[in-house]
């Protein structure tokens, strides 16, 4: 065969040879080298020893759904808690029991009881936390314990091994680098714990919440002749001191009738409106914060006591009204009002015993230590920045008809916005009192933009929610039925198919 072709090629001229060595090479290039698919290594838990830890998370939660992930959510959720589940997940830190053939979507780990898992606060839509605490069982680098064998070393025997000891902070897993390679630069895992106590529960062991609300006064853009968007600080803060103490808090959150609620006493250690230091005098507006420290909080809770305070702030209610609010025995139905928006509400920390929790930081070197953390902060915050300039640059060339250099109002000084290099200025406050003709009202509610409604109710006059028995009854009740249905959907579908399975029997007999 070899001789044959060779008598063949040997007639071939040069440029036939050519081909058809660029033709094989051709071919050659078109056939691709299938390597078998190496199957996925099962991870073993059994094969691992594992240890309960506290983990501190910050978020940034403007672009997440609120920090619980629902298992049984018919709608994609992108909560920060679902991001946590993954990463632990995807590092086997913890089991996945997710049934083989089981949609991807469904996290085979849902934070169950084996894990020993707990959170201590559950943040909604668009709320950070610099101080979250979760609790959670790992897997760990310590080793297994040996297994009991028949025969019993004497003491003093040379098959007797010296037990190492095992130090948690040089020989463990760096749980905090682990979980921040896979997790969005938004949500970092600051600190861990490498002891809590027993049966600890990041829930029901934290003593104290603590939250801030940030706003800047003014909280729109005004003339020095207007008042419209400035906020009386002073009382706010007296309005802000009568939550302090054990109140019921049930004109002061959202009722979710499927936790059937009946309690609402929450007690509030600490209230008050802080301002924010500014690098300069001449910076612009002021931000404040308003600061609640207590035990725990009901639904939205903390958005709807800020939203009183900035209508007795505005003017528009006195700060009687918390007081009014308070007392059940007037007022045992909550008015129709509006809460805070949700983006500057901030879970600031998680308090539990001095001495329950030794945290340990990541250290300031190596992949995802806290230099990389600050590096990945300061390139968010440096965006957040040149964009607060760029927009303060164009609301100061809009508000002098294009031309910032010559305009004189810019050297003049206007003692709400201030005069420095970035303030906004006299002139960029026209919409709002375009907006204002007639009876519309602007209320503050801590938003970007302010709202715009109809001549201003006061709150004590406006239409009542029901009786939080009656909403509860009502939901008990829709509840009940719906579980009812549910049966007898299930006895109806039942009978339809063993009809069916009746008629396919008699076709095979005939």
């Amino acid at each position: 065969m070899e001789k044959t072709r060779e008598k063949i090629y040997s007639s071939w001229t040069q440029k036939d040879l050519i081909a058809r060595i660029l033709e094989l090479e051709g071919k050659q290039e078109k056939i691709k080298v299938i390597h078998p698919k190496k199957p996925k290594r099962k991870f073993d838990p059994s094969l691992y020893s594992t240890r309960h830890i506290a983990l501190r998370i910050a978020y940034l939660g403007g672009n997440y759904t609120g920090f619980e992930y629902h298992a049984n959510s018919p709608n994609p959720t992108n909560t920060i808690e679902e991001h946590i589940f993954k990463a632990l997940l995807k590092a086997r830190l913890v089991p996945n029991n997710r049934i083989e053939g089981e949609e991807e979507t469904v996290l085979g780990w849902p934070g169950d009881e084996v894990a020993e898992y707990s959170k201590c606060g559950r943040t909604d839509t668009g709320v950070s936390a610099f101080g979250q605490v979760i609790g959670v069982r790992v897997r760990s680098n310590r080793s297994l314990p040996e297994k009991p064998t028949d025969d019993v070393a004497e003491e003093g025997d040379e098959g007797e091994k010296e037990e190492i000891e095992f130090d948690d902070e040089r020989d463990e897993l760096p749980y905090p680098q682990i979980l921040n390679r896979l997790l969005p630069k938004d949500i970092r895992v600051l600190a861990w714990c490498p002891h809590p106590p027993p049966g600890f529960s990041a829930r029901f062991n934290c003593q104290q919440r603590n939250y801030r609300y940030f706003f800047t006064n003014p909280a729109i853009a005004l003339s020095p002749s207007s008042t419209v968007g400035s906020l009386d600080i002073e009382k706010m803060r007296e309005a802000a001191k009568l939550y302090i103490g054990n109140h019921d808090f049930r004109n002061f959150c959202k009722l979710d009738a499927s936790k059937q609620i009946t309690r609402f006493d929450r007690i509030i250690h600490h209230a008050d409106i802080v301002e924010l230091p500014q690098s300069s005098p001449n910076s612009g507006p002021k931000v404040y914060y308003f600061e609640l420290h207590g035990s725990a909080f009901l639904w939205h809770q903390v958005r709807h006591m800020i939203a009183i305070l900035f209508l007795i702030a505005q003017g528009l209610e006195q700060p009687s009204l918390v007081a009014e609010m308070l007392d059940i025995s007037k007022n045992p139905r909550k008015p129709m009002y509006e809460m805070a928006d949700d983006r500057a509400l901030v879970l600031w920390d998680c308090v539990f015993p001095d001495g329950m929790l030794r945290w340990v930081y990541t250290r300031g070197t190596g992949l995802e230590g806290r230099n990389e953390i600050l590096d990945d902060i300061w390139s968010q915050w440096h965006k957040s920045k040149i964009d607060e300039i760029l927009t303060s640059g164009l609301m100061k060339i809009i508000s002098t008809n294009g031309n910032p250099a010559t305009d004189p109002v810019l050297q003049s000084t206007s003692p709400i916005l201030g005069s420095g290099e970035f303030s906004v200025t006299t002139q960029a406050v026209g919409v709002a009192k375009k907006k204002t003709k007639g009876k519309s009202q602007i209320l503050i509610e801590g938003g970007h933009e302010p709202l715009f409604r109809g001549m201003y109710i006061p709150i004590l006059q406006r239409k009542r929610m029901e009786d939080v028995e009656v909403i509860n009854a009502r939901y008990a009740d829709k509840k009940g039925d719906w579980q009812e249905n549910r049966k007898k959907r299930e006895v109806k579908r039942k009978a339809v198919d063993i009809e069916e399975e009746e008629i396919a029997q008699t076709s095979e007999s005939l």
